[in-house]
Formats: C-alpha cells, structure tokens, sequence
C-alpha cells in the first residue's frame, strides 16, 4: 500500500508502515486523497470560490481543478482627466492626462485637464464696442449684452447731451 510510506520489517511486530504519504498538491482547487492502487491522487474540483491573484477579475472558482477568474472590475472613475486601468497585480490604476474636455462653464475657452481637473485657458470674450450695453458672460446663456443708460456720443455735432437707450447712442437737444 503506497499510501503507509516506505513499510519495514519488524521481527516482532512483522510488517509495519512507515510515514504515511503526504498527498498535498498546495491546490484548493483539488480534493487530495491517498488510492492504495496507485498513491496520490488530485481530483479536480468545480464550485467552490478560489483566488488567482489577478486583481483584475471580481469572480474566482474552481473548474475541474484549475482557479478561474471572470468578470472585470469597473475601474472608469468618470473624469475625463483620467485614464483608468486594471492592473492584474494591484488593481485599478489611474494616470492623469491632458486631454480637451468641458468644465460646463459656457463663459470659458480652452478647457484642457490639468493635474486630474478641467480647466480653461480664458473667458470667453463678450464685447460688442458698443458703449450703450454692458457687457457680460451668463454661464448657462453666454454672452449677455445688456442696454444701460450711459452718457454717449452720437458722432453729431449738431446735438448735445446724448444718451444710450435700447442698447444704442441716440442725440439729445439739438444745437
């Protein structure tokens, strides 16, 4: 029986098994048993949970002995200044870019990631070299150009104390 280990010969007590064979194959993904017809034996196993130290799966088990890995982990962190990935070693990875994005400010240009954050490059121009609107920038509208009531120059000699109404310069008293 190859299962007893090396057996000797005892004058008094006869045959006697030696140290018992060690049927460990260090794999959880095996039933390890002793079959006296032929030593060890590894039955592979399927079901039960397993790890196959790839980080980059979420669901490990045995099939027919051998430790599988299904599923992948969402890694996507949803910030368009990154790149995401799965590491088998240590998991999801993340490395900044400089990619063109959109920081939702109409009132911007440029935008581009910066250290993982959209950013812009300026504001957006809004003037219209218009004296009789006040120029502004509505993030959901864009540009705004609102009439005001300011003091202008027609460019008419003729008239004096114009004025700024409905967004343009109209002539006051005439001279």
């Amino acid at each position: 029986n190859p299962c007893n280990g090396i057996e000797t010969c005892d004058p008094a007590a006869g045959c006697v098994g030696g140290q018992a064979l060690q049927c460990d194959d260090n794999n959880f993904c095996t039933e390890d048993s002793c079959n006296e017809d032929g030593g060890c034996v590894f039955a592979g196993l399927t079901g039960p949970e397993c790890n196959d130290n790839n980080a980059c799966t979420e669901v490990d088990v045995c099939i027919e002995g051998f430790c599988s890995g299904f599923g992948e982990p969402d890694c996507d962190d949803d910030n368009p200044c990154t790149d995401t990935a799965c590491d088998p070693a240590v998991g999801c990875i993340t490395s900044l870019n400089a990619a063109l994005c959109d920081d939702g400010d109409i009132c911007s240009t440029g935008d581009h990631c910066d250290l993982g954050d959209c950013v812009s490059s300026s504001d957006l121009p809004c003037d219209d070299d218009n004296a009789c609107t006040d120029d502004a920038c509505d993030a959901n509208a864009g540009c705004q150009f609102i009439p005001n009531a300011a003091a202008c120059d027609d460019g008419n000699a003729c008239t004096e104390d114009d004025g700024c109404g409905g967004g343009w310069c109209k002539g006051g008293a005439l001279i």
